[in-house]
């Protein structure tokens, strides 16, 4: 079972980067799951391609970087089996790099569906007390062209500096917050592991219907 984190952020060494591979370290290289599936993961840093941010712009077709770059990136796509995405809150909202990756997931776009029924974890970070709208952002229209199925859980990482030097103790019964918060992508990344192996032998049927409608309509 292959797992991509998605770092949503198009800043180099970015928090979001390191959160990306907080999960690896802690939850996927240990494999700490209830699935019985070997478990290998890559993390996608969206500040390595800046080119997908003129994925719309006017010259895009006869951009060699970009072209490069949109073939890298869905390589990563349609071998993953399962993503989680990192989504940082910038002024309420989520990167611009990170809203053309999703443009790019569309049938049109990416010669078929990379995502179309795999399943998807959505985190939110923050450097202050926000995060909860990068959430409602992907959640709300993320999945419409891009056909992924997002789990019902989430987490919400605020206070991003305190979060990544605390000590990994994800007890659910702390009374620590960032302890629970641990707790909460444990669970998460569990639970996207059960959601990709049930996913897996009816995806390529899901997958010929969702292009019937391929926008969601």
């Amino acid at each position: 079972m292959q797992i991509l984190l998605i770092s949503g952020s198009q800043r180099n060494h970015s928090k979001s980067a390191e959160v990306a591979k907080l999960i690896q370290r802690n939850l996927l290289d240990q494999q700490g799951s209830v699935s019985s599936e070997v478990v290998s993961s890559e993390i996608l840093e969206l500040s390595a391609y800046p080119s997908l941010l003129a994925h719309y712009g006017s010259d895009a077709e006869n951009n060699n970087d970009l072209a490069k770059d949109k073939d890298e990136v869905l390589a990563k796509l349609y071998a993953c089996d399962a993503v989680v995405f990192i989504a940082p809150e910038w002024g309420g909202m989520i990167p611009p790099a990170l809203v053309n990756l999703l443009l790019l997931t569309a049938n049109g776009s990416a010669n078929g569906l990379p995502l179309g029924h795999k399943p998807a974890f959505a985190v939110g970070v923050s450097a202050s007390g926000g995060g909860s709208n990068a959430i409602s952002l992907l959640k709300s229209y993320a999945a419409k062209n891009s056909h992924l199925v997002w789990l019902p859980l989430h987490a919400i990482i605020t206070n991003v500096d305190s979060f990544l030097t605390h000590q990994w103790q994800p007890e659910c019964h702390s009374d620590d917050r960032i302890a629970q918060l641990q707790s909460r992508l444990a669970v998460g990344i569990n639970s996207l592991f059960v959601y990709a192996k049930q996913l897996s032998p009816v995806r390529e049927e899901l997958v010929a219907l969702s292009k019937v409608h391929p926008f969601g309509q």
